[in-house]
């Protein structure tokens, strides 16, 4: 990034800082008031426009270490370490005290706080024709869904919350129940639907005009392909994951299969062959390197943490994501995962079991994705491989440059077998996250009740004079070249979707997406399994030889209150 671009950058930070709190900006920088920046200054062309955009996003990625804290020391797969403090330790055995600062609900609100601030101003903005409808709503539902999701979190983590679409001059406010009542998590879902699926469809494509200054931005940080920059949230498949958790299955689906088919809209692509069957379809490269795991080979999948320039796994795999580097965003990792530095959380026993239990398809023992993949060993201790494979404690101010990694095609491909197993369509769920659609359907098309399935469950894998774009699909395990995973046919939905959360441990671990995925289950089985949640994590601390905390764990875990953080203004 060159000079100038990271002074726009950081001062865009600022502004929106700025913007929240005017008197303890200026106390804190020695703001003159006749120099200081009023709120009608801000918003007068397009550029103040992204320069706000890019400012929150700034803002949003301070939450990086909260979100994958939460959602993976609260699961089963990350544990504490002797460096952990009592607030981490609380987090892991679910006994989180009201001043906890991780359970602060804060940090959430001031970003949500910033984004009515922004989407208030894009209002008087268009009003006052500084930005047409285009520049408006490509913005607008920029920071709109931005916000959908940071609410999102919240609902997961504290399940009643106070839904607010309007900035307020004090985040304090906040703290008084009775201007601002609390949602249901269902209640909040309803909203977040509402407002979510009321943008203009045009606008819910990822970044909709290449030639947004904003865009132009961000990409000088990570190159586009076909358009597109990894940069901002993705849209569409956010609304998948909004109806998934709501039950909306058929809808769910359908948005997902719209991004798993992205590729297939962009054949004027100089890359055309890759755009069309690898764009977030688990493809087979054909490079060789999706091969046996013997001496010598080479593990592709890695390179979707560690290699940032990778052509392949950065563009067909990567949806969402951001920098950590000196240029955006303070790298939060390598103090909570590097053994080499704060090490305050490592991988669960769990999850390292996980991986040493699978069985490859040469007939050995142990998942690929596991050692020196998602987690490595470094002077005797497991640390999170995924976030700190570029930190060297020799060289610590060069190589702390790293990623937030928040969507990825693997993901989609999980929760839409999600969804489509809960809807008759187990083969299909079972395909996906086994070997592929090639090589699992037996007719190289999707079927349901013998006939040719339709959309969103209709999937082309043959190959001959015209190829389906589906053909080169390998399936999640089919990657990571481990044999396939056997259904009950007695519970084939349940034992499909349990097969399919398994699978999510091996594939996403440490990603922050695990107390999510356990927790929908959860209030899926709440009468036929009320204790799923209690039983996954309390296998946390059995496979630690931790029987105290194991039975206290589930103890707790099998009343639904204890699920959620309290909910406590600091």
């Amino acid at each position: 990034m060159n000079k100038n671009l990271s002074g726009l950058v950081k001062g865009s930070l600022l502004l929106m800082l700025c913007m929240g709190s005017m008197s303890s900006c200026k106390k804190t920088f020695d703001i003159q008031p006749e120099d200081a920046l009023q709120q009608n200054q801000v918003y007068q062309n397009i550029f103040d426009a992204d320069g706000a955009i890019l400012g929150i996003y700034g803002q949003f990625v301070g939450l990086a270490d909260r979100y994958v804290l939460l959602n993976e020391l609260r699961g089963d797969l990350l544990d504490v370490t002797s460096n952990s403090d009592i607030y981490l330790k609380q987090l892991s055995t679910h006994t989180v005290s009201a001043d906890n600062p991780y359970a602060d609900p804060r940090p959430f609100y001031k970003v949500i706080n910033n984004c009515n601030d922004a989407m208030k101003n894009f209002d008087v903005m268009r009003q006052n024709k500084l930005l047409d409808d285009n520049q408006y709503y490509q913005r607008y539902a920029d920071i709109g869904v931005l916000r959908s999701w940071i609410y999102l979190q919240l609902g997961i983590h504290y399940g009643s919350v106070p839904y607010v679409t309007d900035p307020i001059a004090n985040i304090n406010d906040l703290a008084d129940a009775a201007k601002f009542p609390k949602l249901t998590f269902d209640q909040l879902l309803d909203q977040l639907i509402a407002f979510t699926e009321a943008i203009p469809k045009k606008y819910l494509d990822q970044n909709t005009s290449t030639a947004s200054p904003t865009l132009i931005m961000a990409t000088s940080i990570y190159p586009i392909r076909d358009g597109v920059s990894k940069f901002f949230i993705h849209r569409r498949s956010f609304l998948g994951d909004l109806n998934l958790w709501k039950g909306n299955y058929l809808k769910a689906s359908s948005y997902y299969k719209d991004v798993m088919e992205t590729g297939s809209n962009t054949p004027s692509s100089a890359d055309f062959a890759v755009s069309l069957y690898d764009t977030y379809k688990i493809g087979n490269d054909n490079s060789g390197r999706n091969t046996l795991f013997t001496t010598g080979t080479i593990n592709p999948w890695q390179n979707i943490f560690s290699n940032l320039l990778s052509e392949s796994e950065t563009n067909t795999e990567r949806m969402w994501t951001l920098p950590l580097d000196q240029n955006f965003a303070v790298n939060p990792f390598i103090n909570i995962f590097s053994a080499s530095a704060g090490y305050l959380v490592k991988p669960s026993v769990l999850s390292i079991n996980n991986w040493d239990n699978q069985v490859r398809s040469d007939g050995g023992i142990g998942d690929r994705r596991g050692p020196n993949a998602s987690y490595r060993i470094t002077n005797g201790k497991p640390e999170v491989l995924k976030y700190v494979s570029n930190y060297s404690a020799l060289s610590p101010l060069t190589t702390k440059t790293g990623i937030w990694l928040l969507y990825r095609a693997a993901t989609l491909h999980l929760r839409y077998a999600e969804a489509a197993n809960l809807q008759g369509r187990n083969q299909l769920a079972g395909v996906l996250i086994n070997d592929g659609l090639y090589t699992g359907l037996p007719t190289k098309v999707s079927t349901y009740n013998g006939v040719p399935d339709t959309y969103p469950f209709n999937f082309d894998a043959s190959k001959g004079a015209v190829n389906g774009v589906w053909y080169r699909n390998v399936g999640i395990r089919g990657r990571a070249v481990n044999q396939n995973v056997t259904f009950d046919a007695g519970n084939l939905v349940t034992d499909t979707e349990n097969k399919i959360i398994d699978e999510g441990a091996l594939e996403t671990a440490y990603e922050g997406y695990r107390w999510a995925d356990l927790l929908r289950i959860a209030l899926r089985r709440q009468t036929t399994d009320p204790n799923y949640l209690a039983n996954k994590i309390g296998a946390k601390f059995d496979a630690a030889g931790n029987t105290s905390d194991a039975a206290a764990v589930r103890s707790r875990l099998s009343d639904k209150a204890n699920w959620y953080l309290p909910f406590k203004w600091q």
